[in-house]
């Protein structure tokens, strides 16, 4: 893999006397294959794996998660897989296809097709519900959406200072607005390595929230996830290790 350009930080030109510094274009997406432990209150749940890999096409990708609970959990809840495929179309993040299944739950499990040619997205269900969601631009899958938030923090020159930005996400639901705030994550110490992050949160209050410690050393790949529900904790992921 080319070593990332974003790694080599801003150029800097002497302009009459006056040092100013440029943003390097941000190299993601960049295949990645990230191993994580789940644990909710310290109570260990599985492991969850993420890659990114390259798509049959030229500038498409496939980002994967496959949620692997341990045989405690197993009894309650099967393997989760969530694929999202999605291509660079002029620097924008456009997904193709999301497919998200959970093993014996076939009314939760599924997929999402993309034309952006008449901006629709179709939704089936593999219990056999379907309909047929108006897009709007720029909306992301749940998936790709992780894609579009770390490239609008690597193309900043200031990340820690870009505030807030709202983003459309389509899910099983429809198309629905998704605010994020960006703010200082602090160190983590991780199996996969020790890391300085940024945290990137859903804003405001909801019933499901994410938030992603994105490693400023790492290409902002996350290095901890934690899901919120109910304004509680329903589970923390951390990185055991990491390929790039």
């Amino acid at each position: 893999m080319p070593y990332p350009l974003r790694l080599l930080g801003p150029v800097c030109l002497l302009v009459a006397g006056v040092l100013v510094c440029l943003p390097v274009a941000a190299a993601i997406p960049a295949g990645f294959d990230a191993q994580f432990s789940v644990d909710r209150s310290g109570m260990p749940l599985g492991t969850t794996r993420f890659t990114l890999s390259r798509g049959d096409k030229s500038g498409c990708w496939v980002y994967r998660g496959q949620a692997n609970p341990n045989m405690l959990v197993r009894m309650f809840l099967g393997n989760v897989t969530d694929e999202s495929q999605f291509c660079m179309v002029n620097g924008t993040v456009r997904p193709q296809r999301f497919k998200h299944h959970i093993d014996g739950k076939p009314k939760k499990s599924y997929t999402l097709v993309f034309d952006w040619s008449t901006m629709q997205a179709t939704y089936d269900s593999e219990a056999g519900k379907h309909r047929v969601y108006k897009l709007v631009d720029g909306a992301q899958d749940p998936l790709s959406l992780q894609i579009a938030a770390r490239r609008w923090v690597a193309a900043s020159a200031q990340p820690a200072k870009l505030g807030e930005k709202t983003f459309q996400m389509i899910d099983d639901d429809g198309v629905s607005p998704y605010r994020l705030g960006v703010s200082n994550g602090g160190t983590i110490d991780t199996r996969g390595g020790r890391y300085d992050t940024l945290k990137v949160a859903r804003v405001g209050k909801h019933s499901h929230a994410l938030a992603f410690w994105l490693a400023k050393s790492a290409d902002w790949i996350p290095v901890q996830v934690r899901q919120l529900k109910d304004g509680n904790a329903a589970f923390t992921m951390k990185l055991d290790a990491l390929k790039r």
